[in-house]
């Protein structure tokens, strides 16, 4: 996929996956986490998919009430 893309278009998809993670997501279910690895950098893709685990979380909460 990135071969079809200008270097303008590979640019915007990574300024927009950097605010907002979805795209990355988006384009693993589409075509696969190596594509996406190559459009975005492996290192936004590790760090999403850290950040994805991370969402269970209720940050300022403990189980002994609020933080």
């Amino acid at each position: 996929m990135i071969e079809d893309l200008t270097r303008e278009q590979v640019i915007g998809w990574r300024a927009r996956a950097a605010h907002d993670h979805q795209p990355v997501f988006d384009h693993i279910d589409r075509y696969d986490e190596t594509s996406a690895r190559r459009l975005f950098t492996s290192r936004l893709v590790d760090q999403v998919q850290r950040l994805a685990g991370l969402g269970h979380l209720g940050i300022g909460y403990t189980p002994w009430g609020k933080a």
